[in-house]
């Protein structure tokens, strides 16, 4: 059996907002010169950036019907539908920036991190190569919500990847994965991003509601 290392950042879905009138909706910019953030925007303090384990393998590929982008649009909007959330589509400006991120973590020496300065939501993920996929890591980014307090909510490391994941007033998403030190690699941006203070009740809605 697989040995699973799955590991989520601790600085969830990047930096927990303050109260706007609504998110910042700029134009993505190439990750590799950081964007500054939003003048409203207040990051928590950086996260350690944990080393992968060593030993790299050739990449492996999807072996699921469809696109790797069309199987995480399906995932995403499998759970959002869940919570009244409309569908996200596909964003290739934010798969670039999550791309140009993930090569960034890699060069790094395959260190695990949030981006500086984000402007929009990011989730993070890896494991040992093989063991995730756009599905099995949505998911693992929902399983959250049992730690979530409906209806109020609010933000939490505990629950960031999943209310950024259901985030109503999200509308696309894009993703980038690489492969290093035998491990697979995930990020996922948003945008408009999720986890807004002062937003919690009306943007994340539980299983229960109705359209």
């Amino acid at each position: 059996m697989r040995l699973l290392l799955a590991a989520l950042a601790l600085s969830a879905c990047g930096p927990m907002y303050q109260q706007p009138a609504a998110p910042p909706t700029a134009d993505p910019e190439p990750v590799a010169s950081p964007a500054p953030a939003p003048a409203s925007a207040v990051e928590p303090p950086p996260s350690p950036e944990a080393a992968m384990p060593e030993e790299a393998t050739p990449a492996a590929k999807s072996t699921k019907a469809g696109s790797v982008a069309e199987q995480w649009i399906a995932a995403h909007n499998a759970v959002r539908a869940k919570h009244c959330a409309p569908a996200l589509t596909w964003s290739k400006k934010l798969a670039e920036v999550a791309q140009s991120w993930a090569n960034q973590l890699k060069a790094k020496g395959c260190v695990f991190g949030h981006s500086p300065g984000a402007k929009y939501g990011e989730n993070l993920a890896a494991g040992t190569i093989g063991a995730l996929d756009p599905e099995s890591t949505v998911a693992m980014w929902y399983d959250e919500i049992k730690q979530y307090k409906f209806p109020a909510g609010g933000f939490s490391m505990n629950t960031g990847h999943f209310t950024q994941v259901v985030w109503k007033s999200t509308r696309e998403v894009g993703c980038g994965h690489v492969q290093c030190k035998g491990n697979d690699i995930y990020v996922c941006n948003y945008d408009p991003p999720g986890n807004w203070e002062g937003q919690y009740r009306a943007e994340v809605l539980p299983a229960s509601c109705k359209k």
